[in-house]
């Protein structure tokens, strides 16, 4: 049986850890990891790929260690310095125009290149395309970009009307008369 990631697992797409800020975005605990590294790392429990990448996208704009630095440092640091050639690697192979030199910044969260660097950060984390729905990455960007936006209006879907009833199957001549009569009496 193939074991599921720890980031899909827990619908953290960043595999980030337990934080006041995971908490902000609805995290439900943390769980130890034992990764072989000897970190001591963990990774932080959501109840719905929207809350976790809410908080992902939250602490790349917030974060001291993230907000306003080059692309390179910053997932360096978000790596904990491991394998982070082959993680920029992957990134760029799935994020059109990113480079090292890429700054973190509003600019690029509120740009293009947001949800498609969100998606390949969570794939290297899972190892695997991150099953979160397209909906769900445009859901959190607008709840943590645009926070005072306020909430689409969902429009109810039209009402088909029922089809009009058959007219009864004649059972003798009459019938077929009182049918017609009653058809032609029918608005056009």
């Amino acid at each position: 049986m193939a074991v599921v990631p720890a980031s899909i697992r827990t619908k953290n797409p960043g595999a980030m850890w337990g934080s006041a800020l995971a908490k902000k975005w609805g995290s439900t605990g943390t769980i130890t990891l034992n990764d072989g590294l000897g970190q001591g790392n963990n990774i932080a429990v959501f109840p719905t790929y929207v809350a976790g990448i809410c908080a992902q996208l939250d602490l790349w704009r917030s974060s001291a260690n993230y907000k306003n630095k080059r692309f390179a440092d910053a997932i360096a640091t978000w790596a904990g310095h491991n394998n982070v050639a082959s993680y920029i690697s992957y990134v760029k192979a799935r994020v059109p125009g990113i480079t090292e030199n890429t700054v973190m910044n509003d600019a690029f969260w509120r740009g293009p290149m947001a949800i498609p660097f969100l998606k390949a950060q969570a794939g290297h984390e899972a190892g695997r395309t991150y099953p979160a729905e397209e909906d769900d990455w445009v859901q959190a960007c607008k709840i943590v970009l645009y926070p005072n936006s306020p909430a689409p209006v969902q429009t109810p879907a039209p009402v088909k009307p029922a089809p009009a009833p058959k007219p009864p199957k004649s059972k003798t001549p009459i019938d077929d008369a009182v049918n017609k009569a009653l058809r032609d009496l029918e608005p056009k």
